[in-house]
């Protein structure tokens, strides 16, 4: 499959992305893991977790996921198209409702 690279990630995403990896790196560094201590534990290269911790698009989210559970980092995952995060869905769920409640 073809990678649609940077260009076709928005900007902001990106940036979000960069925080992730950088999150990672220092969570990494605090835990006193080498790279390729965590690279080996996650099974992926240490080139692979170069570029998590760069917060890199072209890498699979179940690679991110690896990661921060060996770094003992749960419950972030489930997060990220969570309702509470996504005002679009609460606001189409939120028009559904009934106006009166039947007695």
């Amino acid at each position: 499959m073809k990678s649609l690279g940077k260009s076709a990630v928005p900007r902001q995403m990106l940036a979000e992305l960069e925080k992730v990896g950088e999150d990672i790196r220092h969570a990494r560094i605090r835990r006193k893991f080498t790279m390729g201590e965590l690279s080996k534990r996650s099974g992926i290269s240490r080139s692979t977790l170069d570029k998590v911790e760069n917060g890199s698009p072209s890498v699979a989210i179940g690679i991110y996921a690896r990661v921060l559970f060996l770094l003992g980092i749960t419950g972030t995952v489930r997060q990220l198209a969570d309702m509470s995060n996504d005002p679009i869905s609460r606001d189409i769920e939120i028009g559904k409702l009934p106006r009166r409640v039947k007695k």
